[in-house]
């Protein structure tokens, strides 16, 4: 088994499976990446070199933007990219934002503050 997922040939970044320390080499996605840093299982690597300010792409989508260069074999976490998911504070000015298909409305979270 390959210690290491790569889900689609568009992504920047693949899944550790397992544990993966400073040296090892890994094929993913036809490229060899030499690991630079400590991967815990369940976290990202990255395939290619990711400068700072680029989207961190995964299942063949943006899932945040990097906050700090990141170098192919380098370890991708909340440490170096920010996420846009669930960001009320980064609509676009007419206040709507994206669909939400699982959360319920804003108004039905709203609650009601007794006045003092």
């Amino acid at each position: 088994m390959n210690p290491a997922l790569l889900i689609a040939e568009s992504d920047n970044v693949a899944t550790a499976l397992e544990a993966l320390e400073p040296g090892r080499r890994l094929q993913l996605g036809g490229r060899e990446i030499t690991v630079v840093e400590r991967i815990p299982s369940g976290h990202k690597i990255a395939i290619v070199d990711i400068p700072a300010g680029t989207p961190v792409v995964k299942y063949g989508n943006a899932i945040g933007t990097t906050t700090a260069d990141i170098l192919k074999g380098g370890h991708v976490h909340t440490h170096n990219v920010a996420s846009a998911r669930g960001r009320g504070d980064l609509t676009s000015g007419s206040g709507a934002g994206p669909e939400r298909l699982a959360e319920p409305d804003e108004d039905a979270l709203t609650v009601a503050r007794p006045e003092s």
